[in-house]
């Protein structure tokens, strides 16, 4: 047919001829309810054979649903179509050849145009050539219309078979089936010879691909390079945020440390926006250290008169009346009281049951606080003479009340506090009682000799009777009544005086009193105020800068300065010391020498240690260096030392001592809680407690008393196992406790006897890390019921003095002599591998811990230097800080509860005890401080959007 149809356009076609605006290459005829899907798909293939794909169509075809607007006059539409077109192809299927408008179409085209240009394309039915009667055998034919086309044909066609064609989804470019038909029609409509077009098509087709897949693989190229970029500007962008997240939570930490004295209540929202700016090491070391800072109390006008009792009550009198406080639970109190008359002095009973309240007009009522937080009032009577405002008040625990003015005194019977009697009155010039009431301090005045202090006993009769003369400068007492006070004990006299001298007096003999020694101040107008400690070791001093000093005078005749507290803004009128030592009340005084009067005067609670500044929240009085050892619970808290003590430490309230148990050397031993938290072990060999009642332990291991207490000891987390070491010389030995009662020696190893911690434990329970005789490390794969075997050695590690693991086992800490740290990665214990080195510490360090978090780690030294580090990166070991402990502590031992609560520090004098829980710090500094307001957000926070930290 190839041949037939080239012949056909040389010979000229008819029509339209091609170019003519308006010329079709071919008309489509076909039947719509059976051929109009294969239409429709021929027609796409046709106009894109051969075609480059930025060109437009090469070949312009009519078809009815394409090409007819709608129109009254269709079949005028449809000829002027025929008439346009060169070409006629006819789609054969029986119902095509049984429709009116394709046979009213071919007849038509015969009637006008020569056979020679109708094409015919076979898509369902029957064509039937017969070859003798030279026609289509129209007995089977029915794709056809007979009457239109029974001799039309002088010789076989050759037609286009498309019944395989019946949509656009199978009409695939690349199908060889569809080429080889297109190509049919295409060559009479182009002039060309099918195998070009083929040839054509295909190259076409081809580079179309490649040019395809060059483009997708480009766009791929330019997609993964923008993703890419995208990722890296993302990866940027979060880093730099990141950065400056970070950059800003240590510029907060440092403003805080900056202000943490004088506006402490601003330090800590700040801290807490630290924090929550980005946990950095500098953020979780000031969260740590935070109880070092101080505890407002705020009053409302002038704080007229403090006091602490020995059951921790603080009474604050203000303007508006009384506030009671528990400082233990916070800084809100527990009793308000307003609109009374005001209280210019308070006093507890030694007992802490009775709070009496001087007034402004002489009077002193009596209240029972042994609830604080509902006092009773018990009764209310004049003390005084002349209704003058009471300076002073004292209670003694003989029931005696001292009232005191600036110019007179008296004495109460208070032992029936619902029927107070007065004793008789006081001599002039009152301005001190001692904590028995036997010795009364007053101040003489002469316009001769100048002012002088002189000491009176007091009998049970309440008689005075002078004593002695104190030899001091000039002072008036008057302006500050808490310039002189006596030790709890007695012994000790403590008076300040104007010019900024305090001066200790031994008054043991009140008949001889003896000058021990002066403290100096450098303050411009003197010393307001001065307070013993509970254990007379510790005098504060208050002078009118403000500033709080504290000095160690546990030797009268060699007192040393320690902290300075700075941070009020006008003199320290008050101070008191709480039962336990451990916090300092100061208060504001109102002197209009020195402000306004304007503004709320403040109360601030300092935590101290002795005479030093702690940030630990308590101290167990617990002697020794023998490692803390808490229970698997982390409730009960065993100290080693002479004897072991246990304590409970379960956050419910101040730790209490529970028990002891006996110690089996002189000098203290390491004690370890078992694995089921009711077994406590020490000694050499192993002695063992049952604690299920830590009230009252009872011993497991009968036999010989021990005469080696443990120096060391650590016990398996996993299996019922513990390692000990006694003293010099001993060997290191490893116990299967699986029965406590009778502990079983599995092996001994040669082991250093430096260092209390270093013996540890894996936390899988499969290892464990002692110190060679060498001073190196060595690991030991244990087992139960066998003996210890190596493991594997630590390269180059000498002078071993302290170990531990890490939470998860994979890391190891070693402190050794010249007070290096170093990180190890024991995960293949055969071949471990140094991480991280830090050398922070001056001397050798003598104790490790690893928070198990695992984030944390603590350290203590022979420099007493206690360090917090964060050993995220356990390569790269950053220090947090170096706690404000109260002092130094060289030989110290380190531990943290197992549930991540508390650090505790065991070293003389006690074991102190710091809480190291983020989220209840976090707590307690927005309980502690009201919220940042936003005046001072913009200050510290000018570019972001207020958002206070305590919301």
């Amino acid at each position: 047919m190839s041949e037939h149809l080239r012949r056909i356009l040389r010979r000229g076609a008819g029509g339209t001829p091609p170019g003519e605006p308006g010329a079709y290459d071919a008309f489509i005829s076909y039947s719509h309810a059976w051929d109009k899907d294969v239409a429709k798909a021929f027609q796409n293939a046709l106009q894109g054979f051969d075609r480059p794909w930025y060109r437009p169509r090469s070949l312009k075809l009519f078809r009815d649903e394409t090409n007819l607007a709608a129109s009254p006059h269709l079949w005028r539409e449809i000829e002027q179509g025929l008439t346009r077109s060169r070409w006629l192809v006819v789609m054969a299927s029986p119902l095509s050849a049984a429709s009116p408008w394709v046979r009213q179409e071919i007849r038509w085209w015969l009637t006008h145009r020569s056979l020679d240009t109708l094409l015919i394309g076979w898509t369902d039915g029957t064509l039937l050539w017969d070859p003798e009667r030279a026609g289509f055998d129209w007995s089977r034919t029915d794709a056809l219309p007979e009457q239109e086309m029974e001799r039309v044909f002088g010789a076989e066609p050759r037609w286009v078979d498309l019944r395989w064609l019946r949509g656009p989804e199978q009409a695939s470019a690349a199908d060889p089936r569809l080429i080889e038909c297109i190509a049919e029609f295409v060559a009479p409509l182009t002039g060309r010879s099918k195998d070009e077009l083929i040839g054509d098509h295909v190259r076409r087709h081809r580079q179309t691909r490649r040019l395809v897949r060059a483009t997708l693989a480009t766009l791929t190229v330019l997609v993964l390079l923008a993703v890419a970029g995208g990722v890296t500007a993302y990866t940027q962008r979060n880093a730099a945020r990141a950065q400056t997240l970070v950059a800003q939570s240590r510029q907060l930490v440092a403003e805080a440390s900056s202000i943490r004295d004088a506006q402490p209540d601003l330090a800590r929202q700040l801290i807490v926006q630290a924090y929550r700016l980005a946990p950095t090491a500098e953020a979780v070391g000031a969260l740590v250290d935070s109880h070092a800072m101080p505890r407002v109390v705020h009053g409302r006008g002038a704080v007229h008169a403090t006091g602490y009792s020995s059951r921790g009550l603080l009474a604050v009198a203000d303007d508006d009346g009384l506030r009671l406080f528990d400082p233990a639970r916070g800084t809100q109190p527990v009793f308000t009281e307003s609109g009374k008359r005001k209280a210019t002095a308070v006093a507890f009973s030694p007992d802490g049951e009775r709070l009496a309240l001087g007034g402004p007009d002489g009077t002193v009522r009596l209240l029972d606080v042994t609830d604080g937080g509902r006092p009773k009032t018990l009764a209310e009577t004049s003390a005084v003479r002349n209704r003058e405002m009471i300076s002073v008040l004292a209670l003694t625990s003989d029931g005696r009340l001292f009232a005191m003015t600036w110019k007179t005194g008296s004495v109460l019977d208070v032992s029936d506090p619902t029927r107070p009697r007065l004793l008789g009155p006081l001599p002039s010039y009152p301005v001190a009682a001692s904590p028995g009431g036997d010795l009364i301090l007053t101040e003489e005045r002469d316009a001769a000799e100048g002012n002088h202090l002189k000491l009176w006993s007091l009998s049970d009769s309440a008689r005075p009777r002078p004593v002695a003369k104190v030899a001091s400068p000039p002072v008036d007492l008057s302006e500050a009544p808490q310039r002189a006070v006596f030790s709890p004990n007695g012994p000790l006299l403590a008076v300040a005086d104007a010019e900024s001298r305090v001066r200790l007096w031994d008054v043991a003999d009140p008949a001889r009193p003896v000058a021990r020694a002066d403290l100096h101040s450098q303050s411009r107008f003197g010393i307001y105020s001065v307070a013993f400690s509970p254990d007379a070791t510790t005098l504060a001093t208050g002078d009118s800068e403000g500033t709080v000093t504290l000095w160690d005078v546990s030797d009268p005749l060699r007192p040393r300065s320690g902290a300075r507290l700075s941070g009020h803004k006008k003199a320290v009128a008050g101070l008191f010391f709480s039962p336990d030592g451990h916090t300092v009340a100061s208060a504001d005084a109102y002197d209009p020498l020195f402000d306004d009067g304007k503004g709320a005067r403040t109360v601030r609670l300092w935590a101290v240690s002795g005479s030093a500044r702690t940030s630990a929240f308590t101290t167990l009085p617990a002697e020794g260096n023998f490692p803390p050892a808490f229970g698997p619970d982390s409730r009960l808290l065993a100290a080693g030392g002479e004897p072991t003590t246990v304590w409970r430490v379960d956050g419910t309230g101040v730790p209490r001592l529970l028990s002891t148990v006996q110690t089996v050397k002189p000098g203290g031993q390491a004690a370890a809680f078992g694995a089921d938290g009711h077994t406590l072990l020490s000694g050499v060999p192993l002695k063992a407690w049952d604690m299920t009642d830590p009230a009252h332990p009872r011993s497991l291991t009968g036999g010989a008393a021990r005469t080696v207490g443990a120096r060391s000891l650590a016990v398996n987390p996993v299996l019922p196992l513990a390692a000990s070491r006694g003293g010099p010389g001993e060997r290191a030995q490893v116990w299967d406790i699986g029965d406590p009662a009778r502990p079983a020696l599995l092996g001994t190893f040669g082991s250093t006897s430096g260092g209390h911690q270093n013996l540890s434990f894996s936390p899988d329970g499969t290892l464990l890390a002692a110190p060679t005789r060498a001073g190196g490390v060595r690991l030991w794969r244990v087992a139960r019921h066998a003996p210890p075997e190596p493991a594997g050695d630590l390269p180059g590690v000498k002078e071993t003095r302290a170990l531990a693991f890490g939470p998860r086992g994979r890391t190891l800490l070693v402190g050794d002599e010249t007070g290096t740290i170093s990180t190890w990665d024991v995960s293949r214990p055969g071949r471990p591998v140094r991480q991280g080195v830090s050398a922070r510490h001056t001397a050798a360090v003598t104790g490790l811990a690893f928070h198990p978090g695992g984030q944390l780690m603590a350290t203590a030294g022979q420099d007493g230097r206690i360090r917090l580090w964060d050993v995220r990166n356990p390569s790269r070991p950053v220090e947090t800080i170096a706690l404000s402990d109260g002092g130094l502590y060289p030989h110290a031992t380190v531990g943290f509860s197992p549930d991540g609560r508390l650090l505790a520090i065991s070293g003389n004098p006690g074991v102190r005890l710091w809480t190291v829980d983020r989220t209840g710090i976090l707590q307690r500094l927005c309980a502690d401080s009201p919220r940042i307001t936003p005046d001072r957000w913009a200050q510290y926070l000018p570019d972001r959007p207020y958002d206070p930290p305590c919301s």
